[in-house]
């Protein structure tokens, strides 16, 4: 007895990679156990080299990361402290990747059993995970040390022949380069997109029955393209057609599955208009827990997961849930249908889900932030969809035909809600009474409804299509999806229109010269297999240093072809439209801040920038570039365009250009600070040139001075906040313009603006 009093009064020590995890946690586990955090990774490759001894089997040099030194310091002088360590990094590879780190770094013996994972932050889950510890994963380890190498193989090696063909701004990345590759691509078919005419046929019989045109010889018709057709359609106006088939199904519309990383981000941006990083910085929040009555709460499951399943707990949760809110008859599937995935699903621990149901968003509402709530809401509600039962419905289906022309009709009724009764899909059933209708039966073409339209190109990709579409072919995995976006943006390489991404000229010209000497790093099926290989690793049945070997036997191939190709690119000689002051061409250059402009004249200092100066590749084959008009008028655009708007201190606002678009700015900024936003839909019309100008100024005036007295008027008639007293301020959001109380983030009241 006295041998187990010892046992448990140990010192234990766990650490975890948050600070806002530990206090949680150490209040869970009790007095004998300290938690500390590592601030996640302690150790990484070195920021300025490569890293990787690639002679000696690919090995690491790790260094320890700027700043973490005194972390270093404050994990041994625990560690010193404790009987017993306990690594709670996160359960995926990088967080078995920082165990592994931690316990190289404090000397701890790989074969003890030290490490502890948990996929939410709840008393159950954390002290079943302390008494289930187990060895560091070194398959994991591998698996993330596999992915860091080629990473780094691939943007060490590669980046700097783009430097020399383009710019010392630009970078190879092994998956970011795949993902510009499917944006420009599909940028291409949408400028060779070529409509076609075709005819949306719909037919009304009985002068009631309105029919789709269905087949025609037997084939389905969902476009009609051939106007052979559409006059043999037209013959048959005012004839009697005859019903072949008659039926009602029994059908069902199972709930949508739950939450993984991909789904999460794909409805965080579809419905929220977050982007992936933005959901991903949220979602940790509510991961590591909000503070509620006083008390942290870690307030979802972990959020990067391939996986869809539920734990039996969780389900006996929603079920107690469900019964309660909707009746026994609403309880969806004890073992519902999974989504078939032939792949190895890395970190399939469970799906994202609220830890507790009970914890309605409304109910803690009060404790969570504009974005944490709406992210919070997302996920606690696609969890109980998915629990709840599936939806059935009959469906009346009638085929008429004549000639071998059908029209078809269906109509369906609900015989049981289920899912619907909490969330309708988007596309909305057709609902309402069966028609007595037989086979054998005939009906008369009244009228043809034919609308002509014009086929559509495809839809550029937005943040969710993409997550979707690096999903399905297989490309990175969860944890990757929001950095892989982020670094599209931040180079510059795409850029958002309606929230579409469009390829600029830069990143047309990144991707063209991958593809012209990596091949295989912009291939698709490369990328993807080679993802598929890191997962063999994981799994243990795969080497990662053969690997490691085989890719960069093969990328060294490409890279001899591409260093010949460079030095023969770098001896052309590109003239510009522009005369120097010696009278000849200025010639174009790269530089370290990009292109540039100079003379030929070696010992002349005269230079111009090209940058944000959009030249083809086409031209620089050529060896000249026509680049006077466009630097004119960026320097002019760089100027400003003056306005009518006159500020008090007698300074007038200048229309400008910035990142993100239009704004206005005093002529004496520099004296006075003042810049001006622009609303939405006033730099729409200054984009359309809808905008009056007299002498070469722009009359904004009268505009600005329009919405001022509409905004005054809002607020006078909104009053004081009704919860605080503070008076209210108009701001704007996703869905225009909202009433905001001025005492935020205490007070976090906010109205719709009624409309006139």
């Amino acid at each position: 007895m006295l041998e187990l009093a010892k046992k448990l009064d140990k010192n234990k020590l766990v650490i975890v990679e948050s600070p806002a995890k530990a206090k949680t946690i150490e209040k869970i586990l009790g007095s004998s156990y300290k938690v500390i955090s590592s601030y996640g990774h302690i150790i990484d490759l070195p920021k300025t080299k490569i890293g990787v001894d690639v002679k000696d089997n690919f090995k690491p040099s790790y260094l320890t990361i700027k700043g973490k030194g005194e972390v270093i310091k404050k994990l041994k002088e625990a560690a010193k402290k404790a009987d017993e360590i306990y690594l709670a990094s996160d359960p995926d590879r990088e967080g078995e990747s920082i165990a592994w780190h931690i316990a190289n770094t404090l000397k701890l013996d790989h074969n003890e059993k030290n490490r502890i994972e948990f996929n939410e932050i709840t008393e159950k889950a954390i002290k079943e995970a302390v008494k289930n510890p187990r060895k560091i994963n070194i398959s994991r380890v591998n698996s993330q040390q596999a992915r860091r190498i080629l990473d780094r193989l691939v943007g060490y090696e590669i980046s700097p022949f783009l430097w020399k063909l383009i710019s010392p701004n630009t970078s190879a990345g092994r998956v970011q380069s795949v993902a510009l590759k499917i944006i420009c691509e599909l940028e291409d078919k949408i400028k060779s997109f070529v409509p076609e005419k075709y005819w949306d046929v719909k037919g009304i019989f009985d002068e009631k029955y309105n029919l789709n045109l269905y087949k025609i010889d037997d084939k389905k018709i969902d476009k009609l393209k051939d106007e052979k057709l559409l006059e043999r359609v037209k013959k048959d106006l005012k004839k009697k057609y005859e019903v072949i088939s008659s039926k009602v199904s029994n059908k069902i519309k199972n709930p949508p599955l739950p939450l993984k990383t991909s789904t999460l981000q794909q409805l965080a941006s579809s419905y929220l208009g977050f982007s992936a990083s933005k959901t991903m910085t949220v979602a940790q929040k509510l991961y590591e827990g909000i503070s509620i009555n006083g008390e942290h709460k870690g307030l979802i499951t972990y959020m990067r997961t391939d996986s869809t399943r539920i734990s039996e707990e969780a389900k006996e949760m929603a079920r107690k849930y469900i019964t309660k809110e909707y009746g026994k008859e609403y309880l969806g599937s004890a073992s519902p249908k999974t989504k078939k995935n032939d792949k190895n699903v890395q970190d399939a621990h469970e799906g994202v889900r609220p830890t507790d149901i009970n914890l309605t968003p409304q109910s803690i509402m009060q404790f969570l932030d504009k974005d944490q709530f709406k992210l919070y809401n997302l996920i606690w509600q696609r969890f109980l969809i998915s629990q709840l039962a599936a939806m059935k419905y009959e469906q009346f289906e009638y085929i008429l035909e004549k000639d071998k022309i059908q029209y078809r009709g269906s109509i369906n009724k609900i015989i049981f809600d289920g899912y619907y009764k909490v969330f309708k899909e988007e596309e909305d059933l057709p609902v309402g009474d069966f028609p007595k209708i037989k086979e054998g039966d005939k009906f008369t073409l009244d009228k043809l409804d034919i609308k002509e339209d014009y086929t559509k190109p495809p839809a550029r990709l937005t943040e969710s299509s993409l997550v979707k579409t690096l999903e399905s072919e297989g490309i990175g995995r969860p944890s990757t999806y929001a950095s892989i976006i982020d670094t599209l943006k931040k180079r510059e390489y795409v850029e958002l229109q309606n929230k579409s991404f469009v390829p600029t000229e830069i990143g047309y010209e990144v991707k063209t010269q991958l593809d012209k000497f990596f091949p295989n790093i912009m291939n698709i099926k490369f990328t993807a297999k080679l993802e598929d290989e890191l997962d063999e690793v994981d799994s243990g049945d795969k080497d990662w240093i053969d690997l490691l070997k085989t890719f960069y036997t093969e990328l060294q191939k490409y890279e001899e072809k591409c260093k010949v190709s460079v030095e023969k690119e770098l001896e052309k000689l590109v003239e510009s439209d522009i005369i120097g002051k010696d009278g000849k061409p200025l010639i174009m250059k790269i530089g370290r801040f990009g292109r540039y402009l100079t003379s030929q004249d070696e010992d002349s200092k005269e230079n111009i920038s090209l940058k944000g100066v959009e030249i083809s590749l086409e031209e620089i084959k050529s060896g000249k570039i026509y680049v006077k008009d466009k630097i004119e008028e960026l320097l002019k655009k760089k100027e400003g365009e003056k306005t009518d708007i006159i500020l008090e201190n007698g300074a007038r606002l200048i229309l400008k250009y910035g990142r993100f678009g239009a704004y206005l700015e005093s002529e004496k900024f520099k004296e006075d600070n003042v810049r001006k936003t622009i609303p939405k839909d006033i730099k729409t019309k200054i984009e359309n040139n809808t905008i009056e100008r007299k002498n070469g100024i722009l009359c904004l005036k009268d505009i600005f001075e329009k919405i001022e007295k509409e905004n005054a008027a809002i607020l006078k008639k909104a009053g004081k906040c009704e919860k605080c007293g503070k008076p209210f301020e108009i701001k704007s959001g996703r869905w225009g313009k909202f009433l905001a109380c001025t005492g935020y983030p205490e007070c976090k009241n906010i109205k719709k603006i009624e409309k006139k």
